[in-house]
């Protein structure tokens, strides 16, 4: 687990976590909390669904439901609707996990909430998954001998460069999204701090840059599910699609 940092000037504990036996507990109570969110709006919208006027969680589920089957359509084909639930489950708990940063703090004594996706923990683990079952696809398509041989294409010499950019895939997705949010996290602990001295511009600009943040974690959610589609699109793509 990450060892937290210090932003030493204002004293701000940016990255600290509440560990208990080597677990980071307030990355698993947040990661939770967001779990239940989705799940909850999930289900709670499902029993109330109507084909008749939709309610306006219907409308937000379906809307982001809509275009990432779109999204899958163009880039593997109806024949691989099975990816949808996986990318919209992604995108909906990405989203839920970054917008837990604007609240106040839930598990800290600050006045900010780290977002559980600003713990490269949580993101790393949700890339493995994505790698896991991309590889799974490409073996199902492919077959294993062909799974390997993909490695093996033309110029053969760069099949460790093949390798590499595997291996690299789920590193680059886990470190972009986790990258995006820690300093977000940093931004809105630092505003937060002046506040003592410069309350009335950290008044101001406070609430300013957590709206910009919750823009840019829809942002950061969007690109995790559409990379994810991305990869199982390039896991597939060889295997007659």
């Amino acid at each position: 687990m990450l060892e937290g940092a210090h932003l030493v000037a204002v004293n701000i504990p940016v990255g600290d976590h509440i560990t208990r036996g080597g677990l980071n507990l307030d990355t698993i109570y947040t990661t939770a909390v967001a779990c239940a969110v989705v799940l909850g709006t999930g289900l709670y919208m499902a029993r109330k669904a109507t084909a008749g006027v939709p309610s306006k969680l219907q409308l937000v589920w379906e809307t982001v439901v809509g275009t990432v089957q779109d999204q899958v359509d163009n880039s593997l084909g109806p024949k691989y609707r099975n990816v949808v639930p996986l990318a919209v489950a992604i995108f909906m708990l990405v989203l839920v996990a970054d917008w837990i940063e604007i609240l106040p703090g839930l598990f800290h004594n600050t006045d900010y909430a780290p977002s559980p996706t600003a713990d490269v923990n949580l993101t790393y683990a949700m890339a493995i998954v994505v790698f896991v079952l991309t590889n799974a696809a490409s073996i199902r398509v492919r077959g294993f001998g062909g799974y390997i041989k993909h490695f093996f294409r033309k110029p053969v010499a760069m099949f460790p460069l093949h390798i590499i950019e595997e291996i690299a895939k789920p590193l680059t997705l886990a470190l972009r999204l986790f990258g995006n949010l820690f300093s977000g996290g940093i931004m809105i602990a630092l505003l937060i701090s002046f506040i003592p001295r410069f309350w009335a511009a950290s008044i101001i600009f406070t609430p300013v840059w957590k709206l910009f943040d919750m823009f840019i974690g829809v942002i950061q959610a969007f690109i995790f599910a559409l990379l994810t589609i991305l990869y199982f699109q390039f896991a597939t793509e060889d295997g007659g699609h």
